[in-house]
């Protein structure tokens, strides 16, 4: 009955509380006809300087739409804000957050110009674009899933915990906050005797693809019995103690909400909302927090051997780049992707597409356009997509 109640209770404050997070960070398609942006407009995500308009040759007008992966979604209104700007409203980027797998599946059926996702396309998708054209798909931007809760007492950054524990908690083996494994690694923590209200994504997701990686590879046991996918069959749900919620926004509205929850979300969202977050045990052992510098160490572990843009990325990511070496590594890194197809019927989305993600690769990745809970690409990695866009074509 607990259970039930909270599932209520939660899909209340779900949606109001999304509602808000919504006008601050996702965009809205509109018509082509509606110049004005659909953009965030909520000024303590962004870090603006005055820009200057695009001036070095002439830039046609129009729209390009895309929508996906919530996990990218804070970064790409900035992104798609920015270059408004800088091209005196000439061309305007609709983003809208609906899960990586929702994008991909769009894009599939011709509805998108790109798709925003956490992860590459599959090896069969990928494989069924190649056979029609080709596909592009390239990093943009470096982020991670933050593990966040609510426990009255335990502020922000005190909690440690392990995949394995994690891992447990999902699968409905760890139902209390005293649990003695927790305790074990909490010691100065108070933790209640209170039921775990485990929150997961409840659409598809490339954050949750993300997590359940890591837990597949941290857990043999998550690996058996649950896998990792965009959506997975939550156990803990099958004791009651499961909330699902749509988006990275939903989750952090429902973990900000019910004490006694964890969830998962992008760490932008988690440090936009002032969620408390735990500090997960690395490769090396220690205990890290999702932060510039620990998701720097993680990503030079991650460009140990990367695809060209034109390449299939499926037997790497997600699976491959989890839990990194390295003392300073948090180990659930990862790139966030934008996928596009190599052969588009219209010759001026050609040249919006290149000109806009030129820009993201380049200049959108100085500190100034960058979101707080991101990180910038390496060059070398950058040049990966730019070479991929020489790639963009117009053609029947």
């Amino acid at each position: 009955m607990r259970g039930r109640n909270l599932l209520v209770m939660s899909a209340v404050i779900v949606v109001a509380i999304a509602l808000v997070i919504a006008f601050g960070l996702s965009g809205i398609f509109r018509g082509e006809a509606d110049q004005t942006p659909a953009i965030s407009t909520t000024p303590s995500l962004i870090t603006t300087t005055a820009p200057a308009a695009i001036t070095t040759r002439e830039l046609p007008s129009g729209t390009i739409n895309g929508a996906g992966a919530s996990f990218l979604n804070p970064q790409m209104q900035a992104w798609a804000m920015k270059f408004y700007e800088l091209t005196n409203g000439k061309i305007q980027v609709n983003y809208q957050s609906i899960g990586s797998g929702a994008g991909q599946a769009k894009f599939r059926e011709g509805m998108l110009d790109f798709a925003g996702s956490d992860v590459p396309l599959k090896k069969g998708i990928y494989n069924e674009f190649k056979e029609k054209g080709g596909i592009i798909q390239f990093p943009v931007i470096i982020g991670s899933v933050a593990i966040v809760y609510n426990i009255p007492g335990a502020e922000s950054g005190r909690l440690r915990l392990t995949g394995e524990i994690l891992a447990k908690i999902y699968l409905g083996e760890i139902t209390y906050w005293d649990d003695p494994a927790i305790k074990e690694l909490n010691p100065d923590i108070a933790l209640p005797h209170e039921r775990i209200i485990a929150v997961h994504r409840s659409d598809g997701s490339g954050t949750t693809f993300v997590l359940t990686a890591y837990l597949s590879k941290v857990s043999e046991k998550w690996k058996e019995k649950v896998g990792a996918d965009f959506t997975v069959q939550w156990p803990v749900d099958e004791i009651g103690s499961g909330v699902g919620a749509k988006g990275n926004e939903g989750v952090a509205a429902a973990v900000k909400q019910n004490q006694y929850s964890i969830g998962y979300v992008e760490a932008a969202y988690a440090y936009e909302l002032g969620l408390n977050v735990a500090e997960i045990r690395n490769s090396d052992g220690r205990y890290v927090l999702p932060t510039s510098e620990t998701m720097k160490a993680a990503a030079g572990a991650l460009m140990a051997r990367l695809p060209k843009a034109d390449e299939d990325w499926s037997g790497i990511f997600p699976h491959e780049v989890m839990d990194p070496p390295g003392p300073d590594s948090y180990p659930i890194t990862s790139f966030s992707f934008v996928i596009l197809r190599q052969v588009y019927d219209d010759p001026v989305k050609v040249e919006l597409l290149r000109e806009f993600f030129k820009w993201v690769l380049t200049a959108g990745q100085e500190s100034e356009n960058i979101v707080k809970g991101y990180i910038p690409l390496p060059p070398e990695v950058a040049e990966i997509g730019l070479r991929g866009l020489e790639m963009l074509r117009a053609g029947g």
